[in-house]
């Protein structure tokens, strides 16, 4: 979803941090979800059939967010760059060889499934469940990606 932060750096920076439950709760209001959590959230912000009424809701409640965070004072890249460099640290101390199995599992993944596409050796539309497992290796590809290569914030919130 490196979209998301794009068009909503605040809610696309918090959702999927430790002020994640701000995002959930921010853009479940905008989209009218009852008792939303991360993956319903996540999971209508994947599904592309975001009206346009939805979007500006959503819109608005970014900016309502970012307001919110200014007047406690939270700096939402800073919580999210110390709860990535906590995870890495943590993976450096443990040491082991699961996280690297785990990486290169979702990345084999990934690129199979997608080699399987482009060859037309697996066909999306005739398998749901396929396309659950695209949205789910692509979001875990990334986040391996930023786990060992960083993240850059693109989402236009440049500090002076």
């Amino acid at each position: 979803m490196s979209w998301l932060s794009s068009i909503l750096p605040t809610i696309g920076t918090l959702l999927g941090g430790p002020l994640g439950g701000m995002a959930v709760d921010a853009a479940g209001k905008a989209l009218g979800i009852s008792d939303a959590t991360r993956d319903t959230v996540t999971k209508a912000l994947q599904s592309g059939n975001l009206s346009a009424e939805q979007m500006a809701a959503l819109k608005a409640a970014d900016a309502q967010l970012a307001t919110r965070l200014k007047e406690l004072e939270i700096d939402a890249e800073r919580v999210a760059a110390a709860d990535r460099d906590s995870a890495r640290r943590m993976a450096t101390e443990r040491g082991g060889w699961a996280p690297d199995v785990l990486a290169l599992a979702i990345t084999l993944g990934f690129f199979g499934v997608l080699v399987g596409l482009l060859t037309g050796a697996l066909k999306l539309w005739d398998n749901s469940g396929l396309t659950l497992l695209i949205g789910a290796l692509s979001t875990s590809w990334g986040a391996v990606v930023m786990f060992y290569f960083g993240a850059s914030n693109t989402g236009g919130n440049d500090k002076k």
